[in-house]
Parts: structure tokens; C-alpha cells; sequence
């Protein structure tokens, strides 16, 4: 019985560790796991090396695919460009099955210490050091659960059931591959479900053919997991998980052709390799693991274009038909597990909503001089103000993520500019709209001036408020948005002398009071820039 309970502890104390590591390790690295994928995307090889060193880093295939699923989303890359991330951070993630094969329970006791004497020193004060500090404290208790699952394992291998049961699913491939598909599905993790073997091999109650059987299966299970969750996903994140689910389906059967190659006719391959490196059964496990990772990481650089289209027929985008600036850029659905990276997204589709500014008067100019591909006030208001929801939805989801101290104020921040943002875009079509109800022949000049003026203002606005917008581009938005209340008391005496308080008249004097108050928001929109930025 004390077996059975020191087992049961060692698995809560690796799921534990494996937790914390990935979270802290993740809160570490920020947005920056993000931004190293998106800078990948254009060069050569780029996106496998990326993927390695991010599944490294994180020690989490789902977060890197999270992180690759928000770029599609987002429009920075397509899904043939983020899907070798997928497997390579996989082949990352086997760093830490190689770790968990070497019997490192000093090395746990060790970090025991450490984050202890750290902890006494009060180091957790410092923000920047506190998840590297709670990071070790996991890859701690994660290494003190494998050596509590090994001691476990050493006192049950004498108990008869148990080792029935285990050569029973060791002696066929189809059952220790399936008891693979089923672990990996429900950790969702091949990782989680090859350092649960490792216990076993080292007891010697699993040989190396077996346990290559389990882990073939779980990588299999862990894509079919995660699409089993992806529901809740936008469509570009539903495409690239159904899409990496594929290429691991592709890669296991290639596995399972070489396994029976392999053991039927006795040609030396995978297993023959990793017996020739070390005579560690522990270490022959985690080799095998990070040989298969490596395999369907190749089969997807190669099949990886055939697969992307293929997905892209059988998930189409409904709403492709709609113009991308009619639609949310850089806001993925569900679920915001990085809220740095949430932070940068938010502010990216907030530069890319102020760019549409100016599209709102594009019913005013003359034909030739407005854009190819205007597309109208009433489409324009109401694909920004679309947009503009989705993005505040996003944004009150990346602020319940438990953001850091500083992402929290920005993402505060953020949320007042787009208040603001929001109150413009409904003046600007106030404005559009009562200066259009008066057919350009008969406006005023001084209402066409003031079109021409707010236009050139909203050009400004569109530089200012956008991501390399600098401190003298605010300060130039915040000299021509500067009070003008007695140029507008002149004009609207003026338009009233023209013809009272009735038809036409009404309309252009409430132009004029849309037209102050787009100017005051820009003017409170370059101040609060100015703050954000400092």
C-alpha cells in the first residue's frame, strides 16, 4: 500500500512541477516566445530553430502553438508559415524527458535548497527574478516526483498483478499503442506521458520496443487532444491545430513502418540506433522519444505545404468574402493564456484602427480623390466599431489572464485610449453624416474646408497613434487638435445667419460640434500616447 501512495504521490508532484515550469517559464519569456516566432517567419530554416529554442524554453508545445495559432489569427503569418513550429517545439520539449531519465534526485534537493535560501533572502521581492526563482522550485518538485515514481515502481515490481498487467500490454504493439493514444489525448502532453514510462523502463518492467509503441502512440494522442479542445478557437487556430494533427498522424504512421521494419525484419533503425549510444534504458526512452519528435518534425517540413491547403479546403473562411479591413487583424478568439503577448496584439490592432480614421470621410472628398477600394461610411463605421469590440473583448480577457504589475497598467491604459477611440468613431460619423446630408453643390466653403482640414488632421492622427509613432509625431497631432472654440463660434454664427435655425443649416452647425469634439478626442488620444509610450 505505502507503494502505491508514494506512486501517487511522485505523479502529483511531477504534474505539479511540469505545471509550475511551464508557467513560470512562460511568464519569464513573456511576449517574447511571440515576437521570436513572428521575426522566423521570413527566413530560411528560421521557423525550425525557433520552434526548438521555444518548446526549450517553455517546455510546452501547447503554448508555442497557442502563440503561433495568435499570429495566424492575426494575420502576421499563414498557416503554411507558423505549422514547422508545431513539431520542432516538440523536439524542444524532449530536453526536459532527457533531464528526467537521469536519476537527478541530488540535483532536486539541491534546487530544494537553493530556492529555499532564496526564498529566506526575500529575492522573490524582485518581480524580474520571482518566475525564474518559482521555475526551478517546479523543475525541483518535478524531478523529486520521477525519483518518487522510481522508488514506488522498485517496490511493485515484485507484486505479481502488477507485473502480469505489464507484460500483457507489452507483449502486443497494437495495446501498448493504443494505452499511448489514450495517455496522450488525455494529458495532452507526449512529453508528461514518456516521463511516466521512465519509472518503468528503469525497473526493467518495460522493455525499449514497448515503450517506443507507447510514446508513437501518445504523439498521436497529444494532436488529437488538442483538436479534440480546439472548439472554442477561432477558425485560423481550429486550421493549425487540425493542421499539426495531420502532420503527427503522417509522422506516426512513417514511425510505425520503420518500427515493423525494424523488429519483423531486423534492420537496425531507431531502436538499434539509440542502443548504440547508451546502454541506460532510462536514456534509450527519452532518445526514442526525441528521435520520433525529430521524424515528424521532418515529415512536416516536407508534407507541410500539401497539408496547409488541404485543411484550408476542408475548414474554409466563411467570412473571407468580407475585406480584411472590415475584419479584427491581430485578436484571436478564445481563451489568453500570454498576456504580454495579449498586450502587443491589442496594440497593434489599436495603431491598425486608427490607420481606418481617416477612410471615414472618404463620402466627402471628390471621386478622384478618394482611395481605390473605398468602401462607404456606413460599412467603414460599422466594420470599425466590429473591430473595435472585439478588441475590447480581447483585451478584458487578457486582463483576467493575471497579467504582471507592468502589463496590467498598459493594458489599463489601453482600455481608456480605446474609450476614446470609440467616442471618435461614433463623432466622425456624426460628422460624415450630417455634412453628407447636403449635396456637395450646395455645402458652404467653410464647411468644405473644414472636411479638407479634419481629413488632413485625421492623416496626422493615423502617423501619431500608430506603432512607430514617435514623440514629435504626437506633439505635431497635439498643435493641430489645439483649442479652436472661437474659430468654430464664427463659423457656426455663420452657417446660422445663412438660414437660420431650420433644414440644412441645424445639421452643418451640428457638423461643426462633431467636428470640435473629434478634435478634442484626438487631442486626448495623442496625450494618453504620450503617457503609454513614457
Amino acid at each position: 500500500m505505502q507503494d502505491w501512495i508514494t506512486g501517487f504521490a511522485g505523479m502529483g508532484l511531477l504534474f505539479t512541477g511540469l505545471r509550475m515550469v511551464g508557467a513560470e517559464v512562460q511568464q519569464l519569456a513573456g511576449g517574447r516566445v511571440r515576437v521570436w516566432i513572428a521575426a522566423s517567419l521570413d527566413r530560411p530554416a528560421a521557423p525550425q530553430a525557433v520552434g526548438v529554442l521555444s518548446g526549450a524554453v517553455t517546455q510546452s508545445a501547447g503554448a508555442v502553438t497557442f502563440a503561433a495559432g495568435g499570429l495566424v489569427s492575426a494575420g502576421a503569418a499563414t498557416l503554411g508559415q507558423a505549422l514547422p513550429l508545431l513539431p520542432w517545439s516538440s523536439v524542444g520539449t524532449s530536453l526536459l524527458v532527457l533531464a528526467a531519465a537521469i536519476d537527478l534526485r541530488l540535483m532536486a534537493f539541491l534546487l530544494f535548497g537553493g530556492v529555499g535560501c532564496a526564498l529566506l533572502l526575500r529575492i522573490d521581492r524582485h518581480a524580474g527574478l520571482r518566475p525564474a526563482l518559482f521555475a526551478l522550485l517546479g523543475l525541483a518538485l518535478l524531478l523529486f516526483g520521477v525519483g518518487l515514481l522510481k522508488t514506488a515502481i522498485a517496490g511493485l515490481k515484485d507484486d505479481p498483478p502488477v507485473v502480469a498487467a505489464l507484460v500483457f500490454a507489452g507483449g502486443s504493439f497494437g495495446l501498448a499503442f493504443l494505452l499511448g493514444v489514450v495517455s496522450g489525448s488525455l494529458l495532452q502532453s507526449a512529453q508528461v506521458a514518456t516521463v511516466l514510462l521512465l519509472p518503468l523502463v528503469q525497473a526493467g518492467l518495460l522493455g525499449l520496443a514497448p515503450v517506443a509503441a507507447v510514446i508513437y502512440g501518445a504523439s498521436l494522442g497529444t494532436g488529437l487532444g488538442r483538436f479534440l479542445v480546439a472548439g472554442g478557437v477561432d477558425l485560423p487556430g481550429r486550421r493549425l491545430t487540425l493542421a499539426g494533427v495531420m502532420v503527427r498522424a503522417v509522422g506516426t504512421i512513417l514511425l510505425v513502418l520503420l518500427y515493423w521494419i525494424e523488429v519483423r525484419a531486423g534492420v537496425p533503425l531507431m531502436l538499434g540506433l539509440v542502443s548504440a549510444i547508451t546502454a541506460s534504458p532510462a536514456l534509450q526512452a527519452g532518445l526514442v522519444y526525441l528521435g520520433s519528435q525529430v521524424v515528424i518534425a521532418l515529415v512536416g517540413d516536407l508534407a507541410g505545404s500539401r497539408i496547409a491547403a488541404r485543411v484550408g479546403r476542408w475548414l474554409p473562411d466563411p467570412a473571407a468574402a468580407e475585406p480584411a479591413e472590415l475584419r479584427p487583424a491581430h485578436v484571436p478568439g478564445g481563451e489568453v493564456r500570454d498576456p504580454a503577448g495579449a498586450l502587443l496584439l491589442c496594440q497593434l490592432e489599436y495603431s491598425r484602427l486608427a490607420s481606418f480614421l481617416p477612410q471615414y470621410l472618404d463620402d466627402l472628398l471628390a471621386p478622384e480623390e478618394r482611395p481605390a477600394g473605398s468602401c462607404g461610411l456606413a460599412r467603414r463605421h460599422a466594420g470599425s466599431t466590429a473591430i473595435l469590440g472585439a478588441l475590447e473583448r480581447f483585451l478584458t480577457a487578457a486582463m483576467r489572464a493575471e497579467p504582471s504589475a507592468g502589463d496590467l497598467e498598459a493594458l489599463v491604459r489601453l482600455r481608456t485610449r480605446l474609450a476614446l477611440l470609440r467616442a471618435l468613431q461614433g463623432s466622425l460619423h456624426g460628422f460624415a453624416q450630417d455634412v453628407a446630408a447636403l449635396p456637395a453643390a450646395e455645402r458652404p466653403a467653410r464647411v468644405e474646408r473644414l472636411v479638407q482640414g479634419l481629413h488632413a488632421v485625421l492623416g496626422v492622427a493615423a502617423e501619431a497613434l500608430g506603432p512607430r509613432a514617435t514623440e514629435d509625431d504626437r506633439q505635431t497631432l497635439r498643435k493641430v487638435t489645439g483649442e479652436r472654440g472661437a474659430l468654430m463660434e464664427q463659423v457656426r454664427q455663420s452657417l446660422l445667419e445663412r438660414g437660420g435655425l431650420a433644414g440644412n443649416a441645424e445639421r452643418l452647425v451640428d457638423a461643426t460640434l462633431h467636428f470640435e469634439k473629434c478634435l478634442w478626442l484626438l487631442r486626448r488620444l495623442a496625450e494618453d500616447g504620450a503617457t503609454a509610450a513614457d
